[in-house]
């Protein structure tokens, strides 16, 4: 494990799941601010249902993102008879306002960037960006790279390429971290070691030290 330590680089990790994620997840953010205002639960399903039949697009920038989720939201408010409510629900209940770090994670970036080059690969809509910012976290990484930006996404061989090229790392120097099996088998198909975390076992922190890497 120590001539492992020693040959590891760069350690690429997955966003949502491994850094962050949101404690309260999309529907029953949506199912809080509805309920506030008096909405029955049958029928917020209902609207939900309904507005998860729309097909989710491959989208690239702000702009598509918002328009999917204007027609998305607003699909949900048309089912309850209040179209008014598309802003609120955008506004209120988008994943990026709600993401919270894992208690590990400040911490654990600030020692392991003493080490190791540290960079991102995520499947992700363009406002998962923003994330890094808002929690104070994108100062730790070399390169951040989303899978809107790129145009390729997890397990696909291409999106783990394209990272190695953008940190200029062998593929024998890197470990991917991911909370997803088929994104850590996608990875090993490159050559990439990958580390599953299933934060029901450990937490980050923890899976590094069992793999003696810090």
């Amino acid at each position: 494990m120590i001539q492992i330590r020693n040959e590891v680089k760069v350690i690429f990790f997955d966003a949502g799941g491994v850094l962050f994620d949101t404690f309260l997840k999309g529907e029953d953010r949506i199912r809080y601010i509805l309920m506030e205002r008096g909405y029955q639960k049958s029928k917020i399903d209902a609207a939900i249902i309904k507005a998860n039949q729309n097909k989710i697009p491959f989208i690239t920038n702000w702009s598509e993102e918002e328009q999917y989720y204007k027609r998305y939201y607003g699909t949900i408010a048309e089912e309850l008879g209040e179209i008014e409510l598309t802003n609120e629900l955008l506004f209120f209940t988008h994943f990026a306002g709600h993401c919270e770090l894992f208690p590990e994670i400040k911490g654990l970036l600030e020692e392991l960037s003493k080490q190791y080059k540290l960079a991102v690969i995520s499947n992700a809509m363009p406002s998962m960006d923003w994330i890094f910012d808002r929690l104070g976290i994108r100062k730790y990484f070399d390169s951040i790279i989303l899978s809107a930006f790129v145009n390729e996404e997890k397990p696909g061989e291409a999106i783990y390429h394209i990272a190695l090229n953008h940190v200029k790392a062998k593929k024998e120097e890197c470990i991917f971290i991911d909370d997803k099996i088929e994104n850590i088998e996608g990875s090993e198909r490159v050559g990439i070691r990958g580390l599953h975390l299933d934060r029901d076992r450990v937490d980050l922190l923890e899976l590094l030290r069992e793999q003696h890497l810090i």
